[in-house]
């Protein structure tokens, strides 16, 4: 029995179509399935409950959907043998592009039903997990600028969604007041002044393909840390976020890179935070990584 969590609102316009495409050639096959076309996260997460507790034979959740979609599932799937599969169909797919998952649906589903998986490390922020990438400060004001606009459904319909966060982000950075602070790592304490983000990437990728944690490895058992303080606003608009979009690291000044296993972040004044690209809580922020905490369906 496979399980199948199905977004509709996920970003992508051709969702529905994908899904048609998988439903049927699972039919074809005659493989057993039931699936939800879910519209919140606590609708997933009560379906996943729910067959966890009377499938005895689950052989793996599957999403069709974006990182937010998924960060759902892991809160269900984590330290669990049940795997995970994805078929991206989000605005940002920031996982399916660390994994290298395929969007093909023949081929997904080929792939799901050959079974071959691989362990995954997960963050665990306040004792919600993520696969992806925490972060708190302008990473995460622009992951609420873009859940607020008018103009991501807009640009979802058109298919064209990572861009929502590219417009996001330049509105972002010439209203974005920095914050002072204290980033722990591993015990040892490093004092921010004029701070604009702290990313902790499980994986290396966010915001739609934004290479924040170059060094992230999702099997390391590390934390990959990006902080960036003591730079002004202009340099951050032109220098710093333009080598960002060209996807390499960014070596700046001002850019500092660190590696651990745990982090704490406290701030002067509390500055939202996010994981998955989902706003969750606010700063001060415990996070942990959560070594081989996923088993993942790897259909590359």
């Amino acid at each position: 029995m496979y399980l199948f969590i199905v977004n509709l609102h996920s970003g992508n316009k051709n969702t529905l179509k994908k899904w048609s495409q998988i439903e049927n050639l699972l039919n074809e096959q005659q493989i057993p399935f039931e699936k939800v076309m879910s519209n919140s996260q606590v609708e997933t997460e009560k379906f996943i409950s729910k067959n966890l507790l009377t499938q005895n034979d689950l052989k793996a959740v599957a999403v069709i959907g974006g990182d937010g979609t998924i960060n759902s599932v892991i809160q269900q799937l984590a330290e669990s043998t049940v795997p995970l599969a994805i078929f991206p169909s989000g605005s940002g797919n920031d996982t399916a592009r660390m994994f290298q998952l395929t969007d093909n649906p023949k081929d997904f589903v080929y792939k799901l039903l050959a079974g071959k998986t691989t362990s995954t490390d997960l963050i665990n922020v306040n004792g919600r997990f993520g696969i992806t990438v925490a972060g708190t400060g302008l990473d995460s004001a622009i992951g609420n600028q873009v859940n607020q606009s008018f103009y991501k459904p807009i640009l979802n319909k058109l298919g064209i969604g990572s861009f929502s966060y590219i417009i996001s982000a330049v509105i972002t950075l010439l209203t974005f007041k920095p914050f002072n602070g204290k980033l722990t790592i591993d015990g040892e304490v490093l004092k921010l002044t004029n701070a604009w983000l702290i990313a902790c990437g499980n994986t290396a990728f966010y915001g739609g393909g934004l290479n924040i944690c170059p060094h992230a490895n999702p099997s390391d058992g590390f934390l990959n840390i990006t902080h960036l303080n003591n730079a002004n606003r202009l340099n951050v608009l032109f220098r710093l976020f333009p080598d960002l979009l060209r996807g390499g690291p960014v070596t700046k000044e001002g850019v500092f890179y660190n590696a651990g296993k745990e982090i704490t972040i406290e701030t002067n004044r509390p500055i939202p935070a996010m994981v998955d690209g989902e706003i969750i809580i606010s700063t001060p922020l415990h996070i942990t990584i959560r070594e081989n905490a996923l088993s993942l369906v790897l259909t590359v």
